[in-house]
């Protein structure tokens, strides 16, 4: 273990970790039964026929069928949200928020969540409706757009409803960011704060949004917590995404997977909804069986767009170091991450395979430490 890293801190970073787990786990699975009992009591193919009986409109019947199978999942996960969202960050004294307000936000993602949800649910019952050879195809491209028009609104339709931003006020560090968006030959539009400290004590920095909208944020506790040193090796890392367009690339491979998980999906799905007793796929109550292949498919698909990630993390690095030919900040950072925000510095190799977006501290720190040889 590297001597920067506090070894009691790494124990108490493996506890949080699996508290998070054990609730995503019970999560999980507590959704994956409610899809199960949807199917196996009929419970889905009476509700369509009962919202038919109402209504011919099949937008209708697709809306008010999402919305109820919405609520009934929001119902069952909130004591899982509460537990991993309210009761663990305050148990490891990382949420700044009261209940009062850590529900207004949960109340906010609902309606969201069920905005775009239900935008997409449409997307999907129409497509397959009406193309019945190439709605795999068509079904990607339109998911690759929404995500495209997502990630540029996201900076100033969504992130505005929970956190607050704002220009960098801080002279003496505009002006050595000033010098190394110089340096890597860039010109950023503006680098804002954004107000992480009115939810969590932890710290963090992104790049958000696409052409015109895109941002680099650099959050509060960061500032206030961080020296100069590590915060500009933290911003050598989001330039590098900015300046090699990771974003982009990640969209691309992205699409890729997407593309390739639907044609996967569309193969596997016919024969399947038929022993199931579904006639086609655009059937809206065999809703609970798509989402039940996706997961699975979702699964199987979670290792590649890790590893895409990592590589796009690893290049973002080593552009930090370029930039700031700083590795001991760099590393001073990693180290804080760990024991101020409970990062598990060197974890389960499987582990960090199968999911980790980014490699891990200390993977981080050995490859500061080798480039600085």
């Amino acid at each position: 273990m590297h001597p920067l890293i506090d070894p009691e801190k790494q124990k108490i970073a493996r506890h949080y970790k699996n508290d998070h787990m054990k609730v995503g786990i019970v999560s999980y699975v507590a959704s994956g039964i409610l899809l199960i009992a949807l199917l196996y009591f009929k419970i889905s193919p009476w509700f369509c026929v009962l919202l038919g009986s109402f209504t011919g409109s099949r937008f209708l019947v697709a809306l008010i069928y999402f919305a109820a199978i919405l609520i009934v999942y929001t119902k069952i996960n909130f004591p899982f949200s509460y537990l991993s969202g309210f009761w663990i960050e305050h148990k490891y004294n990382f949420s700044t928020q009261n209940f009062r307000v850590w529900l207004a936000d949960e109340i906010k993602s609902f309606f969201i969540g069920f905005l775009l949800g239900l935008a997409i649910f449409e997307i999907i019952y129409a497509v397959t409706l009406h193309a019945a050879t190439l709605w795999w195809l068509w079904l990607s491209l339109i998911m690759i757009g929404f995500s495209v028009v997502l990630a540029n609104l996201f900076p100033v339709l969504i992130l505005p409803l929970f956190y607050k931003t704002t220009a960098l006020e801080n002279n003496a560090l505009k002006e050595r960011i000033t010098d190394v968006c110089r340096r890597s030959g860039i010109k950023l539009q503006g680098v804002y704060t954004i107000n992480l400290s009115s939810k969590s004590t932890k710290a963090n920095a992104m790049v958000v949004g696409l052409g015109n909208t895109k941002k680099i944020l650099l959050g509060d506790t960061l500032i206030t917590d961080y020296t100069e040193d590590e915060i500009i090796s933290v911003l050598g890392h989001e330039i590098t995404h900015y300046r090699e367009r990771h974003i982009w690339c990640l969209i691309f491979w992205q699409s890729l997977v997407t593309i390739g998980s639907f044609f996967v999906f569309s193969r596997i799905a016919p024969p399947v909804f038929r022993a199931l007793g579904f006639a086609v796929v655009s059937d809206i109550s065999a809703f609970p069986l798509f989402a039940i292949i996706f997961a699975g498919l979702s699964f199987i698909t979670t290792p590649l767009s890790a590893a895409i990630s990592r590589h796009y993390e690893r290049r973002a690095d080593r552009g930090a170091l370029e930039l700031t030919n700083d590795p001991g900040a760099f590393i001073s950072l990693m180290a804080k991450f760990c024991n101020r925000d409970l990062l598990i510095a060197y974890p389960n190799k499987l582990v960090e395979w199968y999911k980790y977006t980014h490699p891990s501290p200390g993977k981080r720190i050995a490859f500061a430490e080798n480039w600085k040889k």
